[in-house]
């Protein structure tokens, strides 16, 4: 029987309660990882801790509104507190708060949506970076919205944008220090964020596929497919388990482009 290829690591996911950062944390969970999650909603990461605890792996838990820079601080701490390391960040959790035209903007949920997608992984990684492994893995979900301007939610685009370079600029920074850092960008996944779901009417990454094309969100490009997250947790997955040395500043992408 082949070794658990995570076998000894401990990782740290956020926004594991649901979508991609469920299906993260549990894919590392059944490679061998002890975890470390947080979310916004308590009940959603209490459920998926109980799950990695049955796949015989340690877990840890809390409520983190990544917006919040004292609950970022103490959610690190206790992690450090918990597990002394760790091996593998992924800064899944995002905010998708502002949809509209920059002109008709809310300021308040315009600056909220710059907190929690870049000044939360910022704040998890300065306070995790000097307690990671050499060999240690920083994977920053982002989007291909990041690459391009868009026409309308320029909140969004801004703080992918900002996530990108924050990649590339810690792998020249930490390359010495046998620490990798990349970026995924899923493209369109079957997730409440996708959804543009209402509070309590969130539907399964399953629901969402088997609804058929109809029930999509408009505007997916002709050329594109709807992922589902343990898709996007498998190539999560193969970018943890690369050995030390391997790619750092790139970008992994499940999102597709015209032929």
């Amino acid at each position: 029987m082949h070794e658990k290829p995570l076998n000894g690591k401990v990782a740290v996911v956020t926004g594991a309660g649901r979508g991609i950062g469920k299906s993260i944390a549990l894919a590392f969970a059944n490679a061998g990882a002890d975890l470390a999650i947080c979310a916004r909603n308590e009940s959603e990461i209490e459920a998926i801790s109980e799950e990695i605890n049955r796949l015989g792996q340690r877990s840890f838990f809390i409520s983190v509104d990544l917006g919040n820079p004292s609950e970022v601080r103490s959610f690190s701490e206790r992690v450090l507190s918990e597990f002394n390391y760790i091996d593998i960040l992924v800064n899944n959790a995002g905010a998708y708060l502002e949809r509209g035209m920059f002109v008709d903007s809310d300021p308040e949920l315009w600056w909220r949506t710059i907190e929690v997608n870049v000044r939360g992984p910022y704040l998890l990684t300065r306070f995790f970076v000097e307690k990671m492994r050499r060999g240690g893995k920083i994977i920053n979900l982002t989007s291909g919205k990041g690459y391009s301007a868009g026409s309308n939610s320029s909140a969004y685009h801004v703080s992918k944008a900002a996530l990108n370079m924050m990649t590339n600029g810690l792998a020249n920074e930490l390359w010495s220090q046998e620490i990798e850092v990349n970026s995924l960008v899923p493209g369109p996944t079957a997730t409440a964020t996708f959804d543009n779901a209402q509070p309590g009417k969130e539907r399964s990454p399953d629901e969402i596929l088997s609804a058929g094309k109809d029930a999509l969100p408009k505007g997916l490009p002709a050329w594109e497919r709807v992922k589902h997250p343990d898709e996007v947790a498998q190539m999560a997955l193969q970018m943890a388990c690369f050995p030390s040395g391997g790619p750092t500043g790139q970008i992994f992408s499940l999102a597709r482009r015209p032929m």
